[in-house]
């Protein structure tokens, strides 16, 4: 008996739908939040994560005004003191408040699905922000991912809206969203563009810029006004895009993803400083944070001028790679943690089976639908602004509060074509090509590439490391050396130091031999044994 399709589009569309996906989209991030307790970044957080939470620590024990303008996006570890100074500094809660965000989140990605397609449409928008791996995984962190994208889906949704106490909201939300991610900020002067341009009269088309303009004026004045009062300079939100262009467009990264610079230790505690410290060694003189940012704005386009060929492929690289379905890994590895997190190995939904969908729905709605050309218009303006910088995972996530009501959309579209059986050839043909594009192999940029895999585990091994866990550890320098024998010889190389400052150097002798025996072209290999036999030796002496 054949489905009558509005029952479809009632179920999809009803109040009980929107409540089970979220419950859903719920208890998939509360299980796997609490199935990284039993991994060793739960209490012992790295790079972001670990500043994040001592900033809010440092904020919930009395500094909320703090010395200087703001270097890093601020609001989310005031809202993290927020909670720190109520309960307690409690890592499970502070996750547990991602999970939260997300929720609400997946309310407003449905809201904005039915604002482009109808109710249906929505109630799919939600169930694909349910099942996406990416933003699943990044509710486990002890970052400001999640408030980023709830701030981010209620600029959306209520910038589609053209009530005006819905414009100011608007407006507000899109100048908090860019206290978590700067890059939001273009999105305020352009949406007051949009909305002078809008159809209507000039004087509700006015109105709507304006009341918009004011809601992030109110947002954003007090973080200049603090920025000034600590610092004497104006700064509207953070002083890092000068030092994020030069990461980011330098001699040292041809690669589209962020890149050590040579200068810089790679760690938010420090990165202000050292690159303070070399522009005023260059400079021969003390500057302030505005000058930093801008002297690294001009060595990023001296760079640019005197390398155009270079220049121009890296740029092709990441406007390529931005749309590739490789989830490119910052503080944290999503591959890696799937190791801890059984809701991550569920067959869930990830980028390349999104951005074709949502292409299709994009192609089809472009002309009949202005709210969806104002999406796909965020979706261009965030591609371009990403591509200047560089790319990150979690740089690139906010871009799916639009692609997943555009591909929800595409469904219905591929829906309705296939029941017309017309013009579902293009359709597919469309789809399928945009697929190919998203899962192309880039470089290193590859799920199970060995270089890659060789970096995930000596992060995973560092980590245990640092709390003790030596033979997990070692167990995991020694997978990451047999998976690319000759050509990992940063693992190999961490496995003989493991060894040796751990006091294995029997243990570590006995591994080398076997290793020297079946690996002879491995250069290093002779030399870590033999610094490990007379570690050995001089152990055994000594006993």
């Amino acid at each position: 008996m054949r489905q009558n399709p509005l029952v479809t589009i009632r179920v999809l569309g009803s109040r009980g739908w929107l409540a089970g996906v979220v419950a859903l989209a719920t208890v998939l991030r509360v299980a796997h939040v609490l199935a990284l307790r039993d991994s060793p970044w739960f209490d012992h957080l790295v790079v972001d994560p670990e500043y994040y939470d001592a900033w809010a620590r440092q904020i919930a024990a009395g500094d909320w005004l703090g010395d200087r303008a703001f270097y890093m996006d601020p609001l989310y570890p005031y809202v993290l003191a927020g909670v720190y100074r109520v309960v307690g500094h409690d890592l499970l809660l502070a996750r547990l408040l991602n999970v939260a965000f997300s929720a609400g989140t997946c309310l407003l990605v449905a809201r904005i699905g039915r604002q482009i397609g109808g109710r249906a449409v929505g109630g799919l928008a939600a169930l694909g922000f349910a099942f996406y791996a990416p933003e699943l995984f990044y509710v486990g962190e002890v970052d400001k991912t999640s408030l980023s994208l709830l701030l981010g889906a209620a600029a959306l949704t209520l910038g589609l809206d053209r009530a005006p106490g819905a414009r100011a909201a608007a407006g507000a939300a899109m100048a908090a969203a860019a206290l978590t991610r700067a890059n939001f900020l273009l999105f305020v002067p352009l949406g007051v563009l949009a909305m002078l341009l809008e159809p209507g009269t000039g004087r509700d088309r006015l109105r709507g810029a304006v009341v918009f303009a004011a809601g992030a004026l109110v947002v954003l004045f007090p973080v200049a006004w603090r920025n000034h009062h600590v610092s004497g300079v104006w700064v509207l939100t953070t002083t890092q895009a000068g030092q994020n262009f030069y990461t980011g467009n330098n001699p040292s990264n041809p690669y589209g993803a962020y890149g050590a610079v040579p200068f810089v230790r790679p760690n938010p505690h420090f990165e202000e400083i050292d690159f303070r410290s070399a522009a005023e060694a260059k400079t021969g003189r003390p500057m302030s944070p505005q000058e930093v940012s801008a002297f690294w704005f001009r060595e990023g386009f001296a760079h640019l001028a005197s390398e155009p060929a270079f220049a121009a492929r890296a740029f092709g690289r990441k406007l390529v790679l931005f749309w590739n379905d490789f989830e490119i890994s910052d503080n944290q590895d999503q591959y890696l943690l799937e190791r801890f997190s059984w809701a991550l190995r569920l067959p869930l939904l990830d980028f390349g089976m999104v951005a074709p969908l949502a292409l299709l729905g994009a192609v089809s709605g472009f002309r009949r639908h202005r709210r969806v050309r104002l999406l796909v218009g965020f979706v261009v303006v965030y591609w371009t602004s990403l591509v200047v910088f560089f790319l990150f995972s979690r740089y690139r996530l906010p871009v799916v509060l639009a692609l997943l009501p555009l591909a929800a959309l595409g469904v219905s579209e591929a829906v309705t074509r296939l029941r017309a059986r017309r013009g579902l050839v293009p359709a597919a043909a469309l789809v399928a090509g945009a697929a190919v594009v998203c899962h192309l192999h880039i470089g290193i940029f590859q799920r199970d590439h060995p270089l890659a895999v060789e970096m995930r585990l000596r992060h995973l091994a560092a980590t245990q490391r640092e709390v003790g866990e030596i033979d997990a550890a070692v167990a995991s320098l020694a997978e990451a050396v047999a998976q690319c024998p000759p050509g990992c010889p940063w693992a190999l190389h961490d496995l003989f130091e493991t060894y040796r400052t751990s006091g294995r150097a029997t243990a570590g002798a006995a591994w080398f031999e076997r290793f020297v025996r079946t690996h002879p072209q491995q250069q290093d290999a002779p030399g870590y044994l033999a610094e490990l036999r007379a570690a050995a030796s001089v152990g055994s002496t000594g006993r």
